[in-house]
């Protein structure tokens, strides 16, 4: 039997699937508790976002997690990097293609595929692409970031003179409490 998402295994033939071989048995208990908490975001799918550093898709968000963390996709052309800032929450860079230098606090960590930096709340940062583009997965508690990323990609979208553009900018980074080391400036 098949889905849209592909072939359907029953609890007692996923069993006869080589990668879930003995796995129900484990689970038998919670199995229907799983099976009705899932959400699967396929490849080339989530809600993306465009932002001035980078292209966001959000793959696991509030709705999938009962607000306890999001998990994006970042695709982070090589140029300006964004500015030095710091987050309310902790966030966790995973690399998947690419390099990446991340300033924490005036000292840099440079990142290659497969590398994971977790950064304290509070902590400044920015990244840098070393390459002609890098690619990340963020994961972060709570629901800030992609709120925050939702709403720069709205502000992207208006046509507003840039004083407009980077005053509302900065109402939308002190709503979620995100500071600037020095002033954004246009």
């Amino acid at each position: 039997r098949t889905s849209s998402m592909g072939p359907v295994y029953s609890r007692s033939r996923a069993g006869e699937h080589p990668r879930f071989r003995g796995w129900f048995d484990c689970v038998r208990v919670h199995s229907v508790a799983v099976v009705s908490m899932i959400h699967l975001e396929r490849a080339g799918t989530g809600r993306r976002l465009s932002v001035p550093d980078a292209v966001v898709t959000v793959l696991s968000s509030r709705e999938h997690t009962g607000d306890a963390y999001e998990v994006m996709l970042i695709e982070a052309p090589g140029g300006t990097p964004p500015p030095l800032h710091s987050e309310p929450w902790p966030k966790t860079y995973y690399l998947l293609r690419g390099r990446i230098l991340v300033l924490l606090d005036g000292e840099g960590c440079e990142l290659a595929t497969g590398d994971t930096l977790t950064i304290e709340a509070g902590t400044m940062n920015s990244f840098s692409v070393l390459t002609d583009d890098a690619v990340f997965l963020l994961v972060c508690p709570g629901t800030g970031m992609s709120g925050f990323f939702t709403d720069v990609d709205a502000l992207g979208k208006q046509y507003l003179p840039e004083d407009a553009l980077m005053s509302r900018f900065g109402q939308i980074a002190t709503r979620y409490g995100i500071r600037f080391a020095e002033e954004v400036l246009p």
